[in-house]
This record gives structure tokens, sequence and C-alpha cells, in this order.
């Protein structure tokens, strides 16, 4: 439906004064109505889905104040004069409330307060005259949401939402609701109305059995009429079972918890605690598994269509990757990791970013290829591997800022932190070339340098970084850094070409980025990959959501949402980055620290040497002192203290000819390193230690700034 109709909706309509009581019915028995196949939203579906979508639309929750969606969903199509005045839609956003001289104190409005509200009435009417094409601003798009939810409201009140009459003809055809105007002529829909009116009467004085024996009648008049296509029953129960068992939130509770148990884990240190921590992973996956393959089964697709539906396959793909882990390297944190970071995905689909949950109908162009149902689990899977390769990198900043001596746990993190980066790049890489099959069939074309595949080349191409600079490898040559240089020059000619005529933002863009890539290949060492891995990241996630909801560009519309995740991005992004950085600082002054100690211990250590070598010559000394001059034949002639005779003792050549101590040349100690704990200089290898922290600052800055030099 177009804007100027949503608007043009919102505006109609009467708005009585005073907000009366509207109690619901407590004893009716819904699961008759519950289960009526309407058509929505594009789609079959039963009326206990179009109740939980349109009040959620509406109120922001499907069970607004308690009630039951379906029974909420009745009350405001048989009782509207009393709903009308009833505070549903919530208007939170202070500025916004300021903005339409709306009260300060109140959040929650009624529809009959919005239509006669004169500043949203204008605000409408401009809406309605806008330029066709041009992008809404966020004020302008919260007032078209208010539009939106107006709209709802009033096709609610006039009877005109649940649309069960199903078309006779056409397949595709709109399906009817049950309307007066909508059944004259036809003696099997007048039937429906008849049984439709009574339900309406039962539900207002809260006749149970009456409701129950007119819902059966609805039931039976409807299945009378003539389709020409009717959902199959099965997949109506099947959508209502899943409506009630809600799995991923089951899915995230138990995941959750699998978390806490492998916690325990760890402190108590027993092998046989890590079995419930284990055991509760692997249950958290089976329900999210078992969730996913309810709404495959549903929807007729695999679940991979919007926001919602990928953060459900990120979770999915760290529960599948931590098995395999543990049966490849049985390490005892995969539960803890996999399970906290699952139980965190779940909880941004469901709770934080407020994405949309139901299930929507598909462009038809994306649904003509087997490559969706390839790319996006590989895609997603990776994205998990790469998120838990980004939590180890983590755990490895923090293992050495704080116990830098540990160099055992160190090299396992790392080596661990190194397999994740390993698997998961070569996930990255299949997603990539499925996409771009994706995109050949259903674009016809491979490849298009649209904003998503640019930035997943970008983070591949990162993550390859990572990769290919490790710290165990040997100095690389300098004319590997020459043909290096050469080529990033090469390509910085073209795009400069491309970007002609370069402005102040395009030159410190192209710069900035230049710098970047050069600091991010030559800092080297185990602090310098975990660090890098962490960054890497952060281009994943500028994928993933950033093209969506900061940039709102390109092809990838399907995938689009909106909320506040840019501000979420910004804010946790300059957390993570100050985290990371403080744990550098920590390090590099840690072993600044050691190493000037250990410094210190070896001169002590020279000092006591020195000692011991002056008093020995002391002793020596004393010695010819009271042993007198060398005898001719090359014994001291020494007096016993009895003084009977002499006795001739043999001399060495050190005796005769002392030479002076002269302390061993000091060798720089690698104490330090060899115990985890070098200092950032001898972890990145050839350039200076402080050039590291501003790699990683540069690198992510600067490829946020490459769309606004492309554009």
């Amino acid at each position: 439906m177009s804007l100027a109709l949503i608007l043009t909706l919102a505006l109609a309509g009467s708005t009585p004064a005073v907000a009366v009581e509207t109690p619901l019915p407590g004893t009716l028995d819904l699961t008759r109505v519950r289960a009526l196949v309407v058509q929505y939203d594009g789609r079959w579906m039963p009326l206990d889905t179009m109740a939980r979508d349109t009040v959620e639309s509406v109120t922001g929750t499907a069970y607004f104040q308690g009630h039951d969606p379906v029974l909420l969903l009745l009350g405001w199509t048989f009782k509207p004069e009393s709903w009308k005045n009833q505070p549903l839609i919530s208007i939170s956003n202070i500025e916004l409330r300021a903005e339409l001289s709306l009260p300060e104190t109140q959040t929650i409005y009624s529809c009959g307060e919005l239509e006669k509200h004169e500043p949203l009435r204008m605000l409408f009417a401009r809406l309605i005259h806008m330029e066709s094409g041009r992008k809404l601003d966020p004020l302008e798009d919260k007032v078209s949401d208010i539009g939106k939810k107006l709209r709802i409201l009033r096709q609610a009140f006039s009877g005109e939402s649940i649309c069960v009459i199903p078309a006779a003809k056409g397949r595709n055809d709109a399906w009817l609701p049950i309307v007066s105007h909508s059944v004259q002529g036809s003696p099997g829909q007048e039937s429906v109305w008849s049984a439709w009116s009574d339900l309406g009467e039962a539900f207002r004085k809260d006749d149970a059995a009456g409701f129950s024996a007119t819902a059966e009648r609805l039931t039976t008049a409807l299945a009378a009429l003539p389709a020409a296509h009717r959902p199959d029953p099965k997949l109506i129960a099947t959508e209502l079972h899943y409506n009630r068992l809600q799995p991923f939130h089951i899915a995230s509770r138990v995941m959750v918890l699998a978390a806490v148990l492998a916690v325990v884990a760890l402190v108590v240190r027993r092998r046989w605690f890590d079995v419930p921590a284990v055991l509760g992973m692997l249950a958290g996956f089976a329900v999210l598994s078992y969730g996913l393959w309810l709404r495959w089964q549903i929807a007729g697709r695999i679940p991979a269509a919007n926001m919602f539906e990928s953060l459900l396959f990120l979770s999915w793909g760290m529960g599948a990757f931590a098995i395999f882990s543990m049966l490849v390297m049985r390490n005892r944190t995969v539960p803890l990791i996999a399970s906290a970071m699952g139980a965190l995905a779940l909880f941004l689909a469901d709770a934080l970013l407020g994405h949309d949950s139901y299930i929507r109908p598909i462009v038809p162009v994306l649904m003509d290829t087997v490559w969706m149902s390839i790319h996006v689990p590989v895609i997603m899977v990776s994205y998990s591997v790469l998120a838990l390769a980004m939590v180890i990198a983590h755990v490895q900043l923090v293992v050495m800022a704080f116990a830098p001596h540990n160099s055992r746990l160190i090299a396992q993190i790392d080596g661990f932190h190194y397999w994740h980066i390993h698997v998961g790049s070569i996930l990255l890489l299949a997603g990539i070339i499925t996409g771009s099959m994706w995109g050949a069939s259903s674009w016809g074309r491979y490849w298009g340098w649209d904003p998503k595949e640019v930035w997943s080349l970008i983070a591949f191409l990162g993550y390859l970084t990572i990769l290919h600079v490790r710290a165990d490898r040997q100095r690389v040559s300098w004319w590997a850094y020459l043909i290096g240089g050469l080529l990033i020059v090469a390509l910085f000619v073209v795009v400069v070409q491309k970007l002609a005529p370069l402005s102040l933002v395009k030159g410190f863009a192209l710069a900035g980025t230049a710098l970047a890539i050069v600091l991010f290949v030559v800092a080297r060492g185990r602090l310098a990959t975990a660090l890098k891995s962490v960054l890497c990241f952060w281009l994943i996630l500028m994928t993933y959501l950033g093209v969506n909801y900061v940039l709102g560009t390109g092809l990838h519309s399907y995938g689009f949402g909106k909320g506040a995740v840019a501000r979420y991005m910004l804010l946790l992004g300059v957390i993570d980055l100050a985290v990371a950085l403080a744990l550098c600082a920590i390090h590099l002054a840690r072993g600044r620290q050691e190493a000037r100690g250990m410094r210190q211990e070896e001169g002590k250590r020279q000092e006591a040497r020195g000692m011991r070598q002056e008093e020995g010559k002391r002793k020596a000394r004393g010695k010819r002192g009271v042993a007198g001059a060398p005898s001719r034949s090359g014994c001291l002639r020494s007096r016993q203290p009895d003084g009977v005779g002499d006795q001739l003792e043999p001399i060495s050549a050190a005796t005769v000819r002392e030479r002076p101590s002269v302390p061993h040349p000091v060798r720089r100690s690698s104490g330090p390193a060899k115990r985890g704990g070098a200092p950032l200089a001898k972890a990145v290898g050839h350039p200076p230690s402080c050039l590291l922290p501003l790699a990683s600052c540069l690198m992510p800055l600067a490829f946020c700034f490459i769309p606004l030099a492309i554009s």
C-alpha cells in the first residue's frame, strides 16, 4: 500500500472525547477461532499469527497488557467504539513528542487522540505531497510509522483486516473480509456473515457456550465456500504449534543455562562437570534446530530472508561449529563460548534490535534458485566461526595482559584462535563465491561492486592479512614489501581515476586507507594477531549490519531493517576498541617493566659476580703475604706454625700471573619473550611498537571512508 493511502486512512475518522473501560471476555474458548485460515501480508496463515502480528505492529508487543492477541483483535473488531479512545500507540521518543507538541508526561496515545492532533495531521498532509522517491528523514520516518499503526487500527475497527473468504477463481487473488457489503448476492457467504454476526454477539456478551458453537458453525460455513487454493491443514497446525512453542525463546534460555554451567565447570575443573555444560549446549542447539525446521516448513523456503532469520542462523552456526570443535580439539572452553555467543545472537534477534520475527514473503526473483539455500547457511556459519574467533582473541588479549608468564596457555589460545580464523576465512570465501553464483542466477551478473559485496571482500582481505602475517614466520624480505607496495600504488592509481575529481574527504580517505593497509600488514606477533582479529570482525559487522542500517543502499534491500543499530554499532565499537587498546597498553607496560626488571637483575648478578672475584683476589693476595716470595723452584716457601722446617707448596700460573677480572659481555635477556610476556616491540617485529595501536585504529577507520569516497 502506498504512503499516501496509508496517511489518508490515518487522517480520516472521528474522535470520541473520553476513554471508557473496555473489559475483555474471560471465559471464551478461542481454539476454533485461532485456527481460522486468513490471507494476510501475502501469505495464508492461522488467525493466531495474524493477530500476533497486528497487535505487535500497533502496540509494540504481541501480548499487550498481558492480553491474548486473538482476544484483543476480536475486541477491536467487535467492539470498535470502546477501543478508539484506549491508549494503544506508544510514542516514547522525547524529541518526537516535543516536535509533535504532544504531552511530555504521556507516552501511550489512543487512535482518537492522534487523529485529532493538528500538528500530526499537518505532517501527514506534508508526507502525502512529498516528492516521490525522496528518502524520509528520521522525523518523517517516525511519523510515517505512526500513520501505519493508525491505518492498521482503522482496518481492524472496520472489520476489514480479517480476510477469511477465499478467492474462488485465481490462486493469487485477494481474499475478502467478512463484511456486509462483500457477501451480498452469495448464499454461501451469507451463511458465513450470519455465523460471523452471531460470533460477535456471543463475544460481546461473554457467552462461552454460544461462542464455541458459533465458531464451529463459522468454520463449517467457510469450508463450504469455493476456493481456488486452500493451504494444507497440517501446515496451519504446524504454525499454531510453532506459535505456542516459541522455540527460539526456549533455545536462548537453555543456552544461557549452558553458559552458566560451562563457567562453573571451568571453575571446578572437574571433567565430570563438563558433561552438564555440553549437554546444555547440545539441548539449546537441538531446540534451535527444531525451531528453524518448523519455520522452514511454514515458509516453504530456507529461513534466511531477513535480519531476524540470519541472526537465527548465526546462533545455529555457532552451535554447529562448537560441536565440530569439541570432536576435533576437545577444548573445555568451547561449550562456554558457543553457548554464550549463541544466546547473545538470539537475544539480539529477539529483543535488542527490534527485528521483525514474523515470516514474510520474499522477492520472487530470489526464490527461483537453489543458491539461496546454499549461500546463506555457508556465509552465516562463517560469520559464526569468525565471531567465536573474535571472542577467543579477546580472551587472548586478557591473558597476555594479566598472565604474560603463562606461555603455555598463551600458545594454546593462539593456536585455537588461529584455527578458528583459518576455518572461518575458508567458509567466508566459500560464502562469497556461492553469493556470486546466487547473484548470477537472480540478477544476471556474478559481481557488481554492490556495497555488501565490496565490504565482504574487504573483510576477507583483512582476514587474509592475519593468515599471512604470523608470529612464527621468518622476517619478510625487503623485495616482498617492495612488490606489495608497487601493487598497492598501482591499485590506488586506478581508484584515484575512478574518484576524480578528488575532494578533501576523498583524499583523506585514500591516504588513511593506504597507511592503514601498510601498518596492518607490517604489524606482527601474537598480540597483533589478536588485535587484528577483533578489528576484522568489525569489518564483518559492517558487512552484515552496517550496509543495511548505516549505508542503507544497494541491491540487498531484502535484508534492510530499521532501528538504532547504527548507534549501537558505534557505541559498542568504541567500547570494544578502548578495551582492546587498554589490554594492549597493559601488556606493553608490563613487558617494559619486566624487561627493566630483568636488566636490573642481570646488573645485580654481574655486581655480585664482580664482588666474588674481588674477594677471591683479596684472599689470594693474603696467601702471598703470609707465604713470602716464590722460590726459584717455582714453589712458595711456607713456614709451619709449629716451626718445624719449611714445606714447599706448588703454585699455579694464576697465582703468579693474576689477570684482571673482566666481566662477561651482557647478553640481552630474552626471558620475558620466552615466558610469553615479551614487550610489544618484540611481539610485532620490525616496526616500532607504538605503531600497532595506530594501525589498529586506522584500519577500520580508513575502510569506513571507502563508501564515502566511492559515492
